[in-house]
């Protein structure tokens, strides 16, 4: 039986890497798509040093031709696709509305919703014949507000309810929005090194706390929840937003181990 083929944004580094990772030692075909070529090659050779099981396709999700030639290339490399993560996300710009600059709040858009929308249309032909996944990556963000994330907030929220109506729309898809928790992944870098000066003292201060306390999550930890959705996810979750460690899902992930 042919393998299974997963789709993967963001899987240069962190929560992306290490659900790539994590695939590729289930002996699945694993795509990997970031904007750094370099980046990707390394990953790559940690799941197949022969590249037999991994490709790599470097894009900007933001980009419609980019996802279109993701989807392409995975197809005629691998000859099937059975499930999409969409991982990749940005959170800038940090800063309130009111000094926000609009094209990086374009930008943003851009990565967080429309490429996942761009690649989901893409991807749904191929997906819907094997009655696969799209796991789109979002955040506790989408439902709770942090001031001065306000494009990242409302991205990850649209991305949650985009997630819904995919699911309505497509009853052979199991569609699912994921939180990953609070992983040490560069986002967090960056919340640290360039978010005082548009956040609260006191939030910005909580999220430097999760570092020096060693509080940030792991990336292999959500990484094996994520990778176990895009395999294993059961039809009658399709729609909802999932927590990395909530019951049902780590039973899921222990099923599997």
């Amino acid at each position: 039986m042919t393998a299974q083929t997963v789709i993967v944004t963001g899987a240069s580094r962190g929560l992306g890497a290490a659900a790539a990772r994590i695939l590729g030692a289930e002996n699945v075909n694993v795509v990997l798509n970031a904007r750094s070529n370099q980046d990707l090659q390394e990953v790559a050779a940690q799941i197949d040093a022969s590249g037999q099981r991994v490709l790599v396709v470097a894009g900007d999700v933001g980009r419609q031709a980019d996802c279109r030639q993701l989807v392409d290339q995975t197809v005629a490399h691998f000859g099937r696709l059975d499930a999409l993560i969409n991982n990749a996300g940005v959170l800038q710009p940090i800063a309130p509305i009111s000094e926000a600059e609009p094209q990086e709040w374009a930008a943003n858009v851009a990565v967080n919703l429309l490429g996942p929308y761009y690649i989901t249309h893409y991807a749904l032909p191929h997906i819907r014949q094997r009655q696969g996944r799209v796991i789109n990556v979002s955040s506790g963000a989408a439902v709770g507000v942090t001031r001065g994330w306000s494009a990242y907030c409302a991205t990850k929220a649209a991305l949650n309810h985009f997630t819904r109506v995919l699911a309505a729309e497509e009853p052979d898809v199991v569609a699912l929005a994921f939180r990953p928790g609070v992983v040490d992944t560069e986002m967090q870098r960056t919340i640290r090194e360039e978010g005082a000066p548009g956040m609260p003292a006191e939030t910005h201060q909580k999220f430097q706390q999760y570092y020096e306390k060693d509080e940030l999550l792991p990336p292999e930890a959500p990484g094996r929840a994520l990778a176990t959705l895009a395999l294993a996810a059961p039809h009658e979750w399709s729609g909802e937003f999932l927590s990395w460690d909530e019951e049902r899902v780590q039973s899921l992930v222990v099923q599997r181990v």
